[in-house]
Parts: C-alpha cells; sequence; structure tokens
C-alpha cells in the first residue's frame, strides 16, 4: 500500500504568477552540498529564487490572468484556456502564465501541449521551479525518466530547499530507476525541508531503510 501512495504524488497547484525572463538551463545537482542550521540546529530554508524575483505583469494581464483563474476554479476549462492563451501569445515572457496554462490543458488532456508550455515556462525564466517540478512529473508520466530526472534536478540546481522536487525525485529513484540510495537521500531531505510531520513519507523511508 505504501508504494500506491507514491504514485498519486503530483505537483501542487502554483498560485497564478508570472515572472521576468532569463536563459534556461538543465544543470545536474550536486548531491554535496551541506544544509544551513540555525543556533538550535534547525533547517534554514533558503528563499525561492522563483518567489523571491520582482513580478512585473502589465495590467491587463493581471486581469486576464484572474479572469483565467475564475474559470478554472468554475471548471470552465476551455475558457481558461483561452484566456491565457491570449496572455502569453502578447506577453511570451511571462512563466507564470505559460506554468497556468499548462495546468488548464492537463484538465482539458492536452498533454502534448501541456509539455509544450511547461517548457516555454522555463525558457522564460528558468527559475521557475514550479514549472521544472510540473514538467518532471509530466515526463514521469510518459515513461521519460531520465528527463524526468533532470527536470526535478533542474529544479533543486535552483532551489535546494524545494521540498516537493525531493519528493518527487525520491519516488523517481525508487520507483522507477531503482536506485535506493539516492531515493532516500531525497526523501530524507523532503523530510527535513517540510513543515509539517508527513506519516507516509516517513514511511517511506523506514521502508528503505529496511530493504538497503
Amino acid at each position: 500500500m505504501k508504494n500506491l501512495y507514491r504514485f498519486a504524488v503530483v505537483a501542487t497547484l502554483a498560485a497564478l504568477l508570472a515572472a521576468c525572463s532569463s536563459s534556461p538551463t538543465q544543470p545536474d545537482i550536486a548531491d554535496g552540498a551541506e544544509p544551513v542550521l540555525d543556533e538550535n540546529g534547525q533547517r534554514v530554508v533558503s528563499p525561492n529564487p522563483y518567489l523571491a524575483e520582482p513580478a512585473n505583469v502589465p495590467a491587463d494581464a493581471q486581469q486576464a490572468i484572474a479572469r483565467a483563474r475564475d474559470f478554472f476554479g468554475q471548471q470552465q476549462y476551455q475558457a481558461a484556456e483561452t484566456e491565457l492563451q491570449q496572455v502569453v501569445a502578447q506577453w511570451p515572457n511571462l512563466s507564470g502564465a505559460w506554468l497556468n496554462l499548462s495546468k488548464v490543458q492537463l484538465k482539458l488532456e492536452q498533454s502534448e501541449q501541456a509539455e509544450t508550455s511547461l517548457r516555454q515556462a522555463v525558457a522564460a525564466n528558468d527559475k521557475n521551479v514550479y514549472a521544472w517540478n510540473s514538467l518532471g512529473v509530466l515526463l514521469r508520466d510518459q515513461g521519460k525518466f531520465e528527463d524526468a530526472r533532470v527536470a526535478y534536478e533542474s529544479a533543486l540546481t535552483h532551489w535546494p530547499d524545494f521540498a516537493m522536487a525531493h519528493r518527487n525525485l525520491g519516488i523517481l529513484f525508487d520507483l522507477y530507476l531503482h536506485k535506493p540510495e539516492q531515493a532516500l537521500h531525497h526523501y530524507r531531505e523532503a523530510r527535513a525541508l517540510e513543515q509539517a510531520e508527513d506519516k507516509v513519507l516517513a514511511g517511506w523511508i523506514v521502508d528503505l531503510e529496511r530493504r538497503m
């Protein structure tokens, strides 16, 4: 039963955000970086570089994104897609709009279009760790496991303290790439970074430790 829970882990729907453009990269993550601890020995989480950047979203784009958010909440996915397509056509450097377009396209079962949108999102701003993580989930579900690994590691290169990316990378190593040592490392990182205790994740760690 523990393994079944792992298939259900998906990227959390990011808030409708947008950010400035930058050059995309896909480097491997180095696992050797030491975590930063406070005076009490507690993990200090570094800022999310994507959210730390000041957003520069035109007023018209903000209004269209808000309409798309309302349509999404009402499950009017086609209308939400229309709004977001207009946004990215006029402002292609708004990474957050591309990310949210991919979410709508997945609801419409347009996986190829969603992948394209996610790649546009990271091309517009490679610090968009939510887009990298979502791309990793999508590629994993398509059976493109090495490409998924690169996507997750790209998220962690930009933000080493991204708990969800550690969790998803751990799942990839555990269930798909069959590399338990790497999986355990990322499960432990996710546990250290998550604010609330996650009994499911703790169970995965115990399960792996017993098998190794």
